[in-house]
């Protein structure tokens, strides 16, 4: 996966391992599903013969990157280009998230985590879609600003979800599941009954 669209990318650029699975979500709530092989701060690359007219705006859920809104962009031979809506703070957190998932994938990224995470694995917990239907999991780690569960239940990048009772959103996929980001970090003298 290339990082950006440009021929010759930036010093900070770098080649990304693997396409990201994205839902694109149109006006009157029509879905796609498709693959981004490439990303930037400013656009994306999906893979769709599909190709809604140009302008059209849309929201996109692309896994481990999240949720970005946008317009649909000029057309490629593989799909179209999206071209993000994001400004100020958005697009600079934007920009360092996809600069951590370079890292991530060459193994620079451990040291660099906000708060420390705390092993947890095997501990049982649940998880809590909207509307109260509960799912069970197993947590893999949590740290004060979030937590890894192992379910085969994963839903949707960005989506609400109650950890036990913490509020938190879904950040990114794994093979057997998911993150989250809780919406309040954790004191660290809660940390033990956060999910209790």
């Amino acid at each position: 996966m290339q990082f950006g669209k440009r021929a010759a990318p930036a010093p900070s650029a770098a080649p990304m391992p693997q396409g990201f699975a994205a839902r694109l979500l149109l006006a009157g709530g029509r879905e796609l599903h498709c693959e981004v092989t490439a990303v930037d701060p400013d656009s994306a690359l999906f893979l769709l013969s599909e190709r809604p007219p140009e302008g059209t705006p849309l929201i996109a859920y692309i896994d481990e990157v999240g949720r970005v809104d946008g317009n649909v962009g000029e057309a490629d031979d593989r799909g179209f280009w999206v071209n993000f809506s994001l400004t100020g703070g958005r697009q600079t957190r934007f920009a360092r998230h996809l600069r951590w998932l370079i890292r991530r994938d060459r193994g620079q990224a451990a040291a660099e985590r906000r708060h420390t995470r705390f092993e947890a694995a095997g501990k049982k917990v649940h998880f809590s879609l909207p509307g109260g239907r509960e799912q069970p999991c197993e947590l893999i780690d949590i740290s004060l600003s979030g937590a890894g569960l192992r379910s085969p239940v994963r839903p949707s990048v960005g989506s609400p979800v109650a950890v036990g009772r913490m509020k938190a959103r879904v950040v990114r996929h794994f093979e057997d599941g998911f993150a989250v980001e809780f919406l309040t970090p954790l004191d660290r003298s809660d940390l033990d009954s956060a999910l209790g």
